[in-house]
């Protein structure tokens, strides 16, 4: 259970469910090592134990009355702080508040609201809720906190979350309580502009004394632009400083006066401005978007009060929406999930985009794939929008019936739909395109074979993909769990180290990593990263160094076309293949390098003997009941081929069709360079395939590198837009089939035990390594515990090293759970909140079988 009053320090205080999203910010930043203030969070358990329940008949009032009758909003708002004022704190609130305050030993402190609802990407909250500094007592901090929860229903706080379609029971309240400093200098600083959203300049406004009085704009204030790529200052305006916000004597703040000596001169140092701007960049990377930052020097050294998202950019302007076809405005669009881009997307994205929904189209209508529902897509300012097309739910599962007795029909032959059709057409495609030869081939060439590469990216993948995913009916965790009445989790015994395409290229990298480790050139040339080398004269000639060329060049010409797209995977539409990039599977084989690849040699053998073993033992244990047995002998070699279908696929649909697409737009790009059109290849991601076919017809726009130019700036300034997630006509939003692996009831933190579900056996302790998504492959070493949102087909080469696997996310058929369970790796997944209350070397504990994640682990 949640304590009242929770440290900062403590991973329960990193969840906003428990301290709102003030504190969960601040117990991040703290856990990233960013210098805050010490403190500790009044919990919403505390708030939601105040004896204070908003009457049903205030809600049902608010939630009726008008935006615009302020009387009445005020009236219902005073009702409810009333109320909750009369309520008072209870007694074992006041109880762990005092102690906590007591044990903090500060002088005064600073007590801020931090609503559930609060600091949002959407919705920052600034100024709806109140905030007390220099609260000296442990009464008066009583005191401050039941206002503090009183402002939740004040009239502004009422009328902004009426606004933005909040409702009133959704929100609860923490509080935070921080040591007051007492600082030289404070203000605030944006890492994107908040008017315009440009980000290549960081905006500070500083002031002498407490940061309350730049942001109430009462005291005269520097500003100071701040390159965000070199981080020099660039603009600098110096205010004549005649007064200051300071502590009061009495508690509270009040204004004063600058000595005289002081008025002319900067708040902050050159030092001091560029530590802020250090800090910027790594606020930005921890919250992943720009930052809205609030700061204070202290003893010399920059203190980060707050960090919330910057909400503010472009709210002049209107999330313009113009229909393609007025019937469109009929219908409830939503911002799509899954493979579709979520925007701005390029040009060329967006044809691709449109062949995706075209696949998708066509398998919706011959399958009724889940998946494909939603396959009628509109484009606004950039952003992808889709609904699904007027089919009733039984017509669709009439069609997913079909499909499967379809499925059936093969599988009476002794074959299957992938194996018959799927497999084979996409593999005729992937042959076709390949056999295209690019480097000398004209513009009219590049641009034919761009546009068969994405109509077969939209075949394959927007119809095939979810035709085959239909024709696996099988869930072999609860089929195994149903026969045998063991864990279901045990079942991923039964088929770790089952021979892939995956686990072949992992044999592949460990034999080249044997080469390097063998010679002495190799081994200096991949300790120092110096790839580049290999190409060399002085070292192309050297034996060893030919050999491991001719046998990289081998596993480029099968395993290439990878991007590492897939489920789980961060990768983006633009990520470069390992053809394009062959830096990627190099840094792969020094990490193996670094490995005693005996002893990864040996974990194989152990995890198929593992498999054999688990095996016998079940046909043992079913043996005394023959039809049981039978159903399990009928069901194990399922399994395994959906095993193998699900890593082969992906090489290739995912990798294969997909990577052809991509080096076809590269080779594209590369023919616009040769021709003097652009001067980067990725350039030509800005153009339409409309406009390419205009321009290898010699009709198209003259001035490419102006209209990329152009488009650039577009993107960017779309990128500051904040897409609503429904355009159209008022009503719920078309379903969104990714809902199905959200994490289940009941998962996330509970005390020091993170509560998941198992998705491949085993238990493990080892250090945490804790990751963001992203195309760049984690560094690990050889028993790491990976910790991550989710993970795809981009990482799973590196599954080998590890000695476990925590998912935020994930499902137990994905790419990352398969092969977790081949090499025999404990994975715990959908544990809601690992990489926000798991810091990055922190020792912790896995139990696979339990689906759970032990943050303090026995040593």
């Amino acid at each position: 259970m949640v304590e009242l009053t929770i440290d900062l320090d403590h991973p329960t205080a990193r969840l906003t469910a428990n301290a709102g999203g003030k504190g969960a910010s601040l117990a991040r930043m703290r856990n990233a090592g960013l210098p805050v203030p010490p403190g500790f969070v009044v919990s919403t358990r505390a708030f939601a134990g105040s004896g204070f329940t908003l009457p049903t008949e205030l809600d049902e009032r608010i939630a009726v009355v008008e935006l615009t009758d302020t009387g009445a909003l005020e009236e219902v708002g005073r009702n409810a702080r009333q109320r909750l004022m009369e309520a008072g704190v209870p007694d074992d609130v006041a109880a762990a508040v005092t102690h906590a305050y007591e044990a903090m030993g500060a002088d005064s402190v600073a007590v801020r609201s931090s609503a559930t609802a609060e600091d949002l990407p959407w919705a920052s909250f600034a100024g709806q809720y109140d905030t007390f500094l220099n609260v000296a007592g442990a009464q008066e901090l009583l005191d401050r906190l039941l206002q503090v929860w009183a402002s939740l229903y004040s009239t502004r706080a009422v009328a902004y979350r009426k606004r933005l379609g909040i409702p009133n029971g959704a929100v609860s309240m923490a509080v935070v309580v921080q040591q007051q400093l007492r600082p030289t200098a404070s203000g605030v600083m944006f890492t994107h502009d908040p008017v315009t959203g440009a980000g290549d300049r960081y905006l500070v406004n500083a002031a002498l004394g407490i940061g309350e009085g730049v942001v109430a704009g009462e005291v005269p204030a520097d500003s100071y632009a701040i390159d965000s790529d070199t981080l020099a200052i660039v603009e600098r305006t110096i205010a004549h400083k005649d007064t200051m916000m300071a502590p009061a004597p009495g508690g509270g703040t009040s204004l004063e006066a600058v000595p005289e000596t002081l008025r002319s001169l900067p708040a902050l140092t050159d030092q001091q401005l560029a530590e802020l701007a250090q800090l910027a960049r790594r606020l930005t990377g921890l919250f992943q978007g720009p930052q809205d930052i609030e700061f204070a020097v202290y003893d010399g050294s920059v203190m980060l009060l707050q960090a919330r998202p910057v909400t503010g950019v472009d709210d002049g302007r209107e999330f313009e929406v113009g229909w393609e076809e007025p019937t469109d405005a009929d219908y409830t669009w939503a911002r799509p999930a899954g493979i579709i881009g979520r925007g701005p997307v390029y040009r060329l994205e967006e044809d691709a985009i449109r062949s995706l929904a075209e696949g998708h189209r066509v398998c919706f209508e011959e399958t009724g794939a889940p998946m494909t529902r939603n396959h009628i897509v509109r484009f606004f300012n950039g952003y992808p929008y889709v609904r699904s097309p007027d089919v009733t739910d039984a017509e669709a599962m009439g069609r997913m019936r079909r499909h499967r007795e379809r499925d059936r029909a093969h599988r009476v032959k002794g074959t299957s739909l992938y194996k018959a059709e799927i497999g084979p057409e996409t593999e005729r495609t992937l042959a076709e395109l390949r056999r295209f030869r690019p480097r000398s081939a004209s513009l009219t060439a590049l641009v034919s074979h761009l546009e068969q590469a994405r109509k077969a990216y939209g075949r394959v993948m927007g119809d095939l993909h979810w035709r085959m995913a239909g024709g696996m009916q099988q869930d072999w965790p609860s089929t195994y769990h149903e026969i045998t009445g063991e864990p279901e989790v045990a079942s991923g015994t039964l088929l770790q180290a089952i021979p892939n395409m995956t686990t072949r290229l992992v044999k592949r990298l460990r034999g080249l990593a044997r080469l390097v480790q063998e010679d002495t050139d190799l081994n200096a040339v991949f300790k120092e990263h110096s790839y580049h080398r290999l190409n060399e004269p002085p070292l192309r000639s050297v034996r060893a160094v030919s050999r491991f060329r001719a046998r990289f060049r081998r596993l480029l010409r099968e395993y290439g076309l990878r991007s590492g797209r897939g489920f789980g995977s961060g990768v983006g539409f633009i990520a470069p293949t390992w053809n394009m990039d062959p830096g990627q599977p190099l840094r792969l084989i020094a990490s193996y390098a670094e490995q005693d690849l005996v002893r990864l040699d040996r974990l194989d053998v152990r995890a198929r003997q593992a498999r054999l073993r688990a095996e016998r033992r079940v046909r043992r244990r079913l043996a005394r009941d023959p039809e049981r047995l039978q159903k399990f002998d009928a069901a194990l070699p399922v399994a395994v081929e959906q095993v193998n279908l699900m890593e082969n696929h992906n090489h290739i649909m995912e990798q294969g069709v997909y990577g052809a697409f991509r080096e076809a737009i590269h080779w594209m790009g590369r023919g616009l360079v040769r021709d003097r059109m652009l001067s980067e290849p990725d350039d030509a991601f800005h153009l339409s395939m409309a406009e390419l076919r205009e321009i290898a017809a010699g009709t198209g726009p003259r001035d490419l590198a102006a209209l990329v130019k152009e488009r650039k700036a577009e993107l960017q300034q779309q990128a500051g837009l904040r897409p609503p997630a429904t355009l159209g006509k008022a009503g719920p939003p078309p379903t969104n089939p990714m809902t199905r692996y959200d994490p289940p009831e009941g998962t996330g933190l509970d005390g020091t035990v993170l509560k998941g579900v198992g998705a491949s056996p085993g238990k493990a302790v080892g250090r945490a390594r804790v990751v963001t998504m992203g195309t760049t492959m984690p560094q690990v070493e050889r028993g790491d515990i990976l910790v991550a949102a989710n993970a795809g087909p981009a990482w799973t080469p590196i599954f080998p090293l590890l000695g476990g696997l925590v998912l935020d996310q994930g499902a137990v058929f994905q790419h990352a759970a398969l092969v977790a369970r081949e090499y025999g790796i404990p994975a715990v997944i959908l544990t809601r909140d690992a990489t926000t209350v798991i810091s990055d070397g922190q020792i912790i504990g896995l139990d696979a079988e339990q689906g759970l994640v032990d943050l303090t682990p026995p040593a």
